[in-house]
């Protein structure tokens, strides 16, 4: 199983945790952790068959608890505040997409991973939080997860960021969206419209992973 299909499987199960700002994150996460676990076993093989299951089932149990609009915000880069309230609102849409389908098609890839919460520790920052999560897979190799949160303007935690393995996902997508805009000659309708992420990426595949480039200013 590739590392963007652990991913897959982990954010899957972790990130029905954000329900309110309240108390401990990593309590929060855990609790979810277990309700969502029972929900995918039941439903693994209706999910297999059903694509449009799999697509509904990412859908409410990620979009409501992940910050679209920030972290298509912070994907865009400086290219954000150039685009136009037509352009951002179209990206947000085009990303939110793009994760639903991502993710949709390695749901099935979970295979009972041991999960394996670390000690939390607050930070400085009560509106910030990091969930740090060790995958213990059935080869034995262990993949560190850190959820970067934040609490929005409803007092509700969400999503901001993850890295995976040492991979800064928001980093990542940043970079390839510079890219996109550079590759179609600064035209940001045709980067947003062919927005897809390159999942190559989680895998190591990619040099550039979590790399900053002239775009993509950390």
């Amino acid at each position: 199983m590739s590392a963007w299909q652990r991913l897959t499987a982990i954010l899957l199960l972790a990130l029905p945790m954000m329900a309110t700002a309240a108390g401990n994150p990593q309590v929060v996460v855990q609790d979810a952790t277990n309700a969502l676990l029972a929900r995918i076993t039941k439903e693994k093989e209706v999910l297999k068959k059903d694509p449009e299951a799999l697509n509904r089932l990412v859908d409410e149990s990620i979009t409501p608890y992940v910050d679209v609009d920030g972290i298509a915000r912070s994907v865009m880069g400086q290219y954000f505040r150039q685009a136009t309230p037509a352009q951002q609102k179209e990206f947000a849409r085009v990303f939110k997409q793009s994760l639903v389908r991502t993710y949709a098609k390695g749901l099935t890839s979970y295979e009972d991973q041991k999960i394996v919460f670390k000690p939390y520790k607050a930070g400085p920052d009560p509106q910030k939080a990091q969930v740090n999560v060790d995958v213990h897979a059935s080869s034995g190799q262990i993949y560190p997860v850190t959820f970067q949160m934040q609490v929005d303007k409803a007092g509700e935690w969400k999503v901001r960021n993850l890295i995976l393995n040492g991979i800064n996902l928001g980093l990542t997508f940043r970079n390839q969206f510079g890219s996109a805009v550079e590759a179609n000659r600064g035209s940001l309708d045709k980067a947003i419209a062919g927005w897809t992420p390159d999942t190559k990426a989680m895998d190591g595949s990619s040099a550039d992973a979590g790399k900053p480039n002239k775009t993509a200013k950390q």
